[in-house]
């Protein structure tokens, strides 16, 4: 699972990012930073539960 949502992230915040120097739409940042917040969660609950 951890594959999956490590590229995942890193791709949502470097589209959040070019989207935040180009005149991108409202929703645009919205569905890059909802992947990013759903993403980074699941990585912290899943590190949470399986400890270090």
């Amino acid at each position: 699972m951890n594959l999956l949502l490590w590229p995942l992230l890193v791709l949502s915040v470097l589209g959040n990012a070019v989207a935040s120097f180009t005149p991108a739409d409202t929703a645009v940042h919205l569905a890059f930073g909802t992947v990013t917040a759903l993403t980074a969660t699941a990585l912290a609950v899943r590190r949470l539960r399986t400890g270090p």
